[in-house]
């Protein structure tokens, strides 16, 4: 999968380069800070990789990503735009913050040099699994990224494609569930989950296509890096499909 999705990657960049000669007509210029984007509209966020199963996510309580799933999202600035109106390269800085909220109720653990999840079987632990139980089992992973898109508006619509390098901040996981009608929670809290074998350094893809007039857009975002150091924990990359409204319309 990991392979497709690179060679597919390679080939819109192959003819988006292509098309550079047809639309670049327009005088060359150099704008800063010219162009926001937000990607926190209805989305999802889950994992793929040889143990994404286990890993399955749910929108339950509209979480993973999913409209009103708070903070949630990837947020940048171009912050330097190079070429025409119609094409042109852009390099910016953001901030991600994503959730994903399992559909089974999973338990981290760091076991020597290992990290190990399992399932909570524990018959006292109540995690009410409906769309507004209170139980959950959760993580949460902010980070700073640095992205570079290739970019084309033609007719009414806007396309963007590129590459980011992602940096971790912080994160953590939370269960939640009642034990005998009492509600419990339990924290892996920031300072700990750091040393979850977390690779926190990570490269990734990410597309978009918008219709200007109205703000409406469909993207995507993977990882190329894998969320766990090879051979220190689940091999699982992240993936978010969103589908957004840009209040700035990309009024170019």
């Amino acid at each position: 999968m990991k392979k497709r999705i690179i060679f597919f990657a390679f080939l819109a960049v192959l003819i988006l380069m292509q098309t550079f000669p047809v639309l670049s007509q327009e005088g060359f210029r150099v704008k800063f800070f010219d162009n926001t984007r937000d990607d926190g509209g209805l989305a999802y966020n889950f994992f793929l990789g040889d143990d994404a199963e286990q890993f399955s996510t749910s929108i339950n309580g509209f979480g993973s990503g999913f409209i009103f799933d708070a903070l949630t999202g990837r947020y940048s600035v171009d912050f330097i735009s190079l070429g025409t109106e119609a094409v042109h390269l852009s390099a910016g800085v953001g901030v991600a913050v994503n959730k994903y909220r399992f559909s089974d109720n999973l338990v981290f653990q760091l076991q020597g040099d290992q990290v190990v999840v399992t399932e909570d079987n524990d018959p006292d632990h109540d995690y009410i699994n409906t769309f507004f139980g209170y139980g959950k089992s959760k993580l949460v992973y902010g980070s700073v990224y640095f992205p570079v898109n290739f970019n084309i508006s033609t007719g009414p619509v806007y396309l963007s494609a590129g590459v980011f390098f992602d940096r971790y901040l912080a994160g953590k996981h939370k269960r939640k569930f009642k034990v005998d009608g009492e509600k419990e929670k339990v924290l892996i809290e920031p300072n700990e989950f750091k040393d979850f074998n977390l690779n926190k350094s990570k490269y990734g893809i990410n597309a978009s296509l918008v219709h200007k007039n109205t703000g409406l857009g469909i993207g995507f975002t993977y990882m190329l890096t894998p969320f766990f150091q090879e051979g220190k924990g689940p091999d699982l990359n992240e993936m978010r499909i969103s589908f957004t409204f840009d209040f700035a319309k990309y009024t170019r």
